[in-house]
This record gives structure tokens, C-alpha cells and sequence, in this order.
């Protein structure tokens, strides 16, 4: 009769013998792997917020080429990546927050985008500045974006005062924030 520790000694070298043939056998059919296809975007608030936030993060870090790939046809037709680029270029943006949806008309939506902006264009650098003052400014603007079957799309930019002429329903009690100076920075 074979004893408890025989028993569990041939247990383990069944064990690791099937474990030891299921590996070397290259003919042994594979378990399908599941892909994960992405999932199509959808035409919703949030996602046009979070558009516009991938797009805006592309610019604060310069990546100017990436940026360029959110705007909608129309602005791709009016303007070149070189000429998009070379303008966009000459700007410096910095904590932009995109903060909230003012509107939708159709397949387009309205944003509301704040953050700061300097003037780095070579001319700027000539201006002279009194003590305490900056080329930085506090902004606020409206983006339009618009859906385009597979996504949204940047389609163009408003001043306030622009905006609140030209869509007055969409927000009516928006006033527009008076302009200030970001503070001035050392260096």
C-alpha cells in the first residue's frame, strides 16, 4: 500500500508533467483573445469639454501639429498648418481651463475657455513695460465646436462681446469679465 507522502510526491509530478506537456505543445489550440475595440465616440456635452481640453493641452505644450488635427474642415481650408503654426505660434498659453458648456445650436456647441496669454512674438519684446506690468493677460473667450459624424471639431473662436451679439439666447445673462492683468512675474 502506498503511504500519504508516495501519493502526494506522484500528485505533484502528474502535476507539473501537464504542465510541462501543455506548454510544449505547439499544435494545441490557443484560446481566442478578446480585442477591445474602442469604443465611437458620442455627440454629448462631455465630450466636446474634453475635446477642447485634449486640444488646449496640445497647445499649452507647444505641440502646435497635434492641435491642429481638432479643427474642423472650414478652418483647415482657411488657413494652412504652416500659416496655423506661425500664428499660433507668436501666442504663450498657460493654465487654460476650458469651464463649461454656454450652448447648442444644431450639431455645434458653445464653450467657454479662460486662462492666461502672452504675446511672445519678437515685437513684443520691444515694448516697455512699467514696473508691475506684464505681457500676460487674464482671457476669456467662446470656442464653437461642431460634430462632425465621427467627433467634435474646433470650428471658431469668439470674443465675448462677440459671442453675446451673435448668440444672445444661448446665454442671456453672460456679461463679459472686465479685462485685467495677470500679475506680474518675476524673470
Amino acid at each position: 500500500m502506498m503511504r500519504l507522502h508516495e501519493i502526494a510526491r506522484l500528485a505533484l509530478l502528474a502535476l507539473a508533467l501537464g504542465i510541462v506537456h501543455a506548454s510544449c505543445d505547439e499544435d494545441a489550440p490557443t484560446p481566442p483573445t478578446a480585442t477591445a475595440t474602442p469604443a465611437k465616440p458620442v455627440a454629448t456635452d462631455a465630450r466636446a469639454l474634453e475635446r477642447s481640453r485634449e486640444r488646449w493641452a496640445k497647445v499649452e505644450k507647444s505641440d502646435l501639429i497635434a492641435s491642429y488635427e481638432f479643427l474642423a474642415p472650414e478652418m483647415k481650408s482657411q488657413q494652412t498648418l504652416q500659416a496655423y503654426i506661425q500664428r499660433m505660434g507668436n501666442s504663450r498659453y498657460e493654465n487654460m481651463r476650458v469651464m463649461e458648456v454656454t450652448g447648442k445650436k444644431g450639431d455645434e456647441i458653445f464653450l467657454r475657455i479662460g486662462g492666461l496669454w502672452t504675446s511672445v512674438h519678437p515685437m513684443a519684446k520691444k515694448v516697455k513695460l512699467e514696473p508691475g506690468q506684464s505681457m500676460t493677460q487674464e482671457v476669456e473667450f467662446f470656442e464653437m465646436w461642431r460634430w462632425l459624424g465621427d467627433d467634435w471639431y474646433y470650428a471658431r473662436p469668439f470674443r465675448p462681446e462677440e459671442y453675446a451679439e451673435q448668440y444672445p439666447e444661448l446665454q442671456p445673462n453672460y456679461q463679459p469679465p472686465a479685462p485685467k492683468q495677470a500679475p506680474a512675474t518675476g524673470g
